[in-house]
Parts: structure tokens; C-alpha cells; sequence
């Protein structure tokens, strides 16, 4: 019988003639946002370390303690010899953060995202998701083997249509959202959301990624903000963006938190997550929920207000993250390309990331950006920021 013929080097060729392949590039963070790429120094509006944490002298010498006592690894899963002393206090810190019961930490976000969704439903059930959810939640929700119905991004009336065509159809429904979505920046209309679970008897579930750090009070996240806590059932969240390390973690009750403990196969077949990283999210936790925090959130928001003055916009959301839509997947390549010639790194992105034909630039502000790069970085883009 013959083989068949995997010809990547032809399939490669195909993504370079549609302009979406992707390479890896040499990065070195430097001071505040600035670093150097393959050799030239560049101001970084790309990053989601949104408050400047994983730069921080405290956060960093917190990881380096936590090395010196436990090592560099965990060396084995939670449930074998890895579930280090750090893991305990971290986790009860992170369900009062989000105001639930228990928290489970995993070695990344994604790898949370997988877990949730598999562990809460299966055959006889339904996921209805957000059409702009994170490739995670998208991951999840197959190897759930669930139902998967999508709604209209953040159209209330389209899910409430689903809803009442297959709320009797299913044991179970799971509606799938994000609190601040990573490629547009809008935030997701969490309190209508919640009346719909709630009169269908669905679960809701909450990724808090690019919320969490930023909105509520402690930077708890947007159903913090919105009194909303207890009301949704279960909230991912991450340690790579605001908290400025690695890692992701489940928060729930704690029947659920228990039920993935056992069924969900990111947390049980995997190291656990290092100590170092467990450290530096616990330090990076107490500043979000101090008063320092709140001088960073404030001096974020700054930087948000600032950057949008003059320009004309029907929705302006206190987000760092600012969609310049730009279309075609050959012109997003090139303005990027002609961004980094005036030293500011702003990648494309381009599908699958996005869908065909939307590709954009994602801009990420963060509270080390001054004035003085916002104004540099506004006057690069001008003539795209003003159509």
C-alpha cells in the first residue's frame, strides 16, 4: 500500500502566498515596554502583562525564593508527589479573589479551558458559545462530545432563541463566554447573560482572562465588578496576562472543583505547574488587591482614555485591548512591517485567529506605557485609526 504524500513544504508555500504563515522571532524584554527584536530595540503594544507585573523586583524575587526552596519543578502530576505546599494558599486566595468556594490551579490557561468544559458535560448535552471565544474554549467544547450551537457575538437575543429551541432538548446547557474578548476588546453583556441561564436552568461559564486584574474592585474581574460572582457557575482564569506569570486555573464550587480533580485530563496527566510561577502569581495577586493595584489600574486606565482622545469611536470600553481592523491578511502583513521599520511592534493577526478577511492589529496597552510612546504609536496609525 502507498504512502501518502505529506507534502508540508507545498502546504508552507500555501500559507506564505495567503500571507498567514507564522515564524518565531527572537524577543528580549528590555525596560518598561520597550525590547529588543532580533537585534532592534522596539516599543511593545503587544503584550497582555496589562499591569507591568511580570517585571516587577518583588514578583521576581518571590520566584526566586520559591526555586531556591523547592527547585525548578514540581516534577510530577498533583496527584502523585507534586502537589507542593504553594498550591494550597494560592488556591484559596484565588476563590476568594473570585468569590467561590475552590479554586484548582493547571499548568496553563489553555489547559484549564480544556478541562472545564469536558468535566461539566458530555453526550446527552449542550454548548452554547459565543462565536468569539478563545480556540480553547473551542477545544474544550469538542472533546466534550456535547452538543456545539454558536450565538451571534454578543447577541442576548440569539441565544435567547437557542435557548428556547433546545432548552427540553438537552440533560444539560452550558453557555460559554469571555469577560473581555481578546481580539475585539468588548466586554461581554454579563448581567443579561445570567437572567437567561438563570430562566433556562443552563450553567454559565466565564473565561476571566483578560478581565480579571483590571475590572471590579481588587481587579477581581467583571462579575466582581457587576455583583455577578455568585451567580456564575464556574470562572477560568489565567496568570499569564494581568498576574504576570504562568498558569491558569478553575473556580467554582466545590463539588465541581472536587469532580474535576478526578475527570479532567489537563490536570490529571500533567507535571504540575512550577513553583516559581505559583510564587510569582501569589505576589503578583497581593499587589492587584492592594493599594497598589489600584494605582496601576488607575494609571492603566489613563494610558486607555489618553490614547482614544481625539479619536472618533461609537463604543469606547475601559479596555487595553484596541482592535485596528485593517481587512486584508496582505495589508495587515505589511503595516505591520512598516510599524516595525518606526520601531513599534504590533504583529498581525490573522486567521484562524480571526476570520478570513478581518485581519487587524492588536493593540495592548499596559500601565508602563507613557504618554509620550501612546502619542508615538497614535501618530504611526494615524490614518488608520481615523477611518
Amino acid at each position: 500500500m502507498k504512502k501518502k504524500n505529506f507534502d508540508f513544504g507545498k502546504r508552507l508555500q500555501d500559507l506564505r502566498e495567503k500571507n498567514l504563515e507564522r515564524r518565531l522571532r527572537e524577543f528580549k524584554p528590555s525596560v518598561g515596554m520597550r525590547a529588543d527584536l532580533e537585534g532592534k530595540e522596539i516599543l511593545n503594544f503587544s503584550s497582555n502583562d496589562y499591569l507591568g507585573l511580570s517585571r516587577d523586583l518583588s514578583v521576581i524575587e518571590k520566584a526566586i525564593e520559591a526555586t531556591k526552596e523547592y527547585g525548578t519543578s514540581c516534577s510530577a502530576s498533583r496527584l502523585i508527589s507534586g502537589n507542593n505546599p504553594l498550591f494550597h494558599a494560592l488556591e484559596r486566595s484565588l476563590a476568594r479573589w473570585k468569590g467561590k468556594e475552590k479554586a484548582l490551579i493547571f499548568p496553563s490557561g489553555f489547559m484549564a479551558a480544556l478541562a472545564s468544559i469536558p468535566s461539566l458535560v458530555g453526550t446527552s448535552d449542550l454548548v452554547l458559545m459565543d462565536s468569539l471565544c478563545h480556540a480553547s474554549l473551542w477545544e474544550g467544547a469538542r472533546l466534550s462530545r456535547a452538543t456545539l450551537r454558536v450565538f451571534a457575538h454578543n447577541e442576548i437575543e440569539d441565544l435567547k432563541k437557542l435557548l428556547e429551541r433546545y432548552a427540553l432538548k438537552y440533560e444539560k446547557i452550558l453557555v460559554v463566554t469571555e469577560s473581555l474578548f481578546s481580539m475585539d476588546g468588548d466586554m461581554a453583556p454579563l448581567r443579561e447573560l445570567v437572567e437567561l441561564k438563570e430562566r433556562f436552568e443552563a450553567y454559565l461559564l466565564l473565561d476571566d482572562a483578560h478581565g480579571e486584574g483590571l475590572l471590579g474592585e481588587g481587579g477581581g474581574g467583571l462579575a466582581t465588578a457587576l455583583g455577578l460572582a455568585e451567580k456564575v457557575d464556574v470562572i477560568l482564569g489565567t496568570f499569564s496576562k494581568a498576574l504576570g506569570s504562568q498558569g491558569g486555573y478553575i473556580a467554582a464550587s466545590q463539588e465541581v472543583i472536587e469532580w474535576m480533580i478526578n475527570t479532567a485530563k489537563s490536570f490529571i496527566f500533567t507535571t504540575a505547574l512550577s513553583p516559581s510561577c505559583m510564587a510569582a502569581a501569589a505576589s503578583a495577586l497581593d499587589i492587584i488587591r492592594s493599594e497598589r493595584g489600584d494605582l496601576l489600574r488607575r494609571k492603566l486606565r489613563e494610558n486607555i482614555c489618553y490614547f482614544f482622545e481625539g479619536i472618533p469611536t461609537s463604543t469606547f470600553y475601559y479596555s487595553p485591548i484596541i482592535p485596528v481592523k485593517i481587512g486584508s491578511e496582505e495589508k495587515a502583513v505589511r503595516v505591520s512591517a512598516d510599524l516595525e521599520k518606526k520601531g513599534i511592534y504590533l504583529p498581525p493577526i490573522r486567521y484562524p485567529t480571526v476570520p478570513k478577511g478581518e485581519a487587524r492589529l492588536r493593540i495592548s496597552l499596559t500601565a508602563l506605557h507613557d504618554f509620550d510612546q501612546i502619542d508615538y504609536l497614535k501618530n504611526a496609525l494615524e490614518k488608520y485609526l481615523h477611518c
